[in-house]
């Protein structure tokens, strides 16, 4: 009888020391998940181009922060990136991720983490993706409370944007507090997806955060909204929502 019991019992013990297995009971995640987004605009550059503008906001919504540390030996060497999780005994898992770091020099000037969130327009009509974000780099940091209720909420910042470095720093730490957001205002650099060869019609605008899956969280199926829209000419009018976190 102990025999056969003896090699589930090795592979229990085993499959609960891989990170993110059954030790994530002992873990407080974070929960990723998109705000509704607001302040939807066409816009038309001098040159011509036709860009829908919006304002999109990513929010951590579980248990613990949603934290990176990424550090480097030399200011020409590549980023190695750690998810940093937080554990009930205080201390913490480094589960390493292959999340790329970018540097953001179109007046951001500091680090970004590639595709941390993505925007894409599907048409409504035809079907199909019409169109993706511009914007390919997202440094996170404390903006502005989301949801206060939730237990461990701080009441102050945590994580500020200087944590997103310089161009000669060797190690850069982004974060996002329990109930804390961080918004990306539709006047930023890159915030807009390109519509100028896009005919009129109805389109859903779609924002994932951490749509490759790349970090550690408690719940992906609430990484996700959309708003559905009326796009006629240089006007943009909000027909339906999705479901936000």
């Amino acid at each position: 009888m102990f025999r056969r019991l003896a090699p589930v019992v090795v592979a229990a013990v085993l499959f609960a020391q891989l990170p993110g297995t059954a030790g994530a009971a002992a873990e407080a995640r974070p929960d990723l998940g998109m705000a509704p987004l607001t302040d939807l605009k066409v816009a038309t550059t001098a040159s011509g181009q036709r860009q829908l503008r919006f304002s999109a906001t990513i929010v951590n919504v579980g248990h613990g922060p949603f934290e990176i540390v990424a550090s480097r030996a030399a200011a020409d060497a590549p980023f190695r990136v750690v998810q940093q999780v937080p554990r009930a005994d205080g201390t913490r898992t480094d589960v390493p991720v292959r999340a790329g770091l970018v540097y953001g020099g179109d007046g951001h000037d500091h680090w970004h983490v590639r595709d941390l969130e993505s925007y894409q327009i599907i048409g409504l009509d035809h079907g199909g993706t019409a169109g993706v974000a511009a914007k390919g780099g997202f440094c996170f940091y404390d903006t502005l409370v989301y949801r206060r209720s939730m237990p461990g909420t701080p009441k102050s910042k945590v994580y500020p944007e200087t944590g997103c470095g310089k161009r000669d720093s060797l190690t850069v730490t982004m974060g996002l507090s329990v109930g804390w957001a961080d918004r990306y205002a539709w006047t930023l650099p890159d915030q807009f997806i390109d519509i100028t060869n896009l005919p009129d019609g109805r389109y859903r605008l779609l924002a994932t955060a951490d749509a490759q899956g790349l970090f550690l969280e408690s719940n992906r199926a609430n990484n996700a909204t959309w708003v559905d829209l009326d796009v006629t000419g240089a006007k943009v009018r909000v027909i339906g929502r999705g479901p936000s976190a």
